[in-house]
């Protein structure tokens, strides 16, 4: 049996990466990579994403990336705030994951490449109406992937991750709107662990959430190509 394949998770540090590393670590062997120190792994990359050798050394050996790093803001300014981490460090990763051979990557999209689409009962995988400049970083994301693929075969696989915060009483969820896109921690950790082992989908886009009311995200993609199924129920809104 051939041994499982190293899979490089950038912003390793950040909340969602401490979630999916905790969960996936049983499984496969992890590389992290952050502009800070991962907590529990000595041996993370520490290095920007706009430091094209850190990011070479990074790729290295690795069979899938899980790319969670980036500027995560809604409120974000596009030149100030943006440009580097979403567009430009986005761009150096993807080089050099396909210089570097590497198979499959995994984008962590969001939610916000469609909420401005408000008049849709639900958000389909081919919605595409940014509400923020942010939300339009992840569409250019999700359309730079598409040409790697198309040009490379490298796939690709955008995830438009939903509300996640990983607490276990999250004031958050007094708003309704929250409440529609929650993301549990245990369905964070599967979506990703399914997308690592899918068999080849070549270029696809799914939604990441947890069971919610009115089905607003659809997971129907996410279903087809992973296999995914929700396990958690957003919980009760903290008083």
């Amino acid at each position: 049996m051939a041994p499982p394949q190293l899979v490089l998770v950038t912003g390793a540090a950040g909340n969602v990466g401490r979630t999916v590393c905790a969960g996936l670590r049983p499984f496969f062997p992890l590389r992290t990579f952050d502009r800070v120190p991962t907590p529990d792994d000595p041996a993370a990359h520490v290095g920007d994403l706009t430091d094209r050798a850190a990011v070479d050394r990074a790729v290295a050996g690795v069979g899938t990336v899980i790319h969670l790093a980036g500027c995560p803001r809604m409120e974000a300014e596009f030149i100030r705030d943006l440009i580097k981490p979403n567009v430009e460090g986005l761009w150096h990763l993807l080089d050099a994951a396909r210089l570097a051979g590497v198979r499959r990557f995994i984008f962590a999209s969001s939610c916000n490449v469609a909420f401005g689409a408000t008049e849709l009962r639900q958000l389909k995988t081919d919605t595409i109406h940014a509400l923020n400049p942010y939300g339009a970083t992840k569409v250019f994301g999700e359309s730079i992937g598409r040409w790697f693929f198309d040009t490379y075969g490298m796939e690709f696989l955008a995830v438009r991750i939903g509300y996640f915060r990983g607490l276990a009483v999250d004031p958050g969820l007094r708003e309704a709107w929250l409440r529609r896109i929650w993301l549990g921690p245990r369905d964070c950790v599967k979506i990703f662990r399914l997308a690592i082992d899918a068999p080849k989908f070549g270029y696809g886009i799914v939604y990441a959430c947890s069971r919610c009311p009115e089905n607003y995200l659809d997971l129907t993609s996410a279903r087809a190509l992973l296999g995914y199924e929700p396990e958690e129920e957003v919980p009760a809104a903290a008083p």
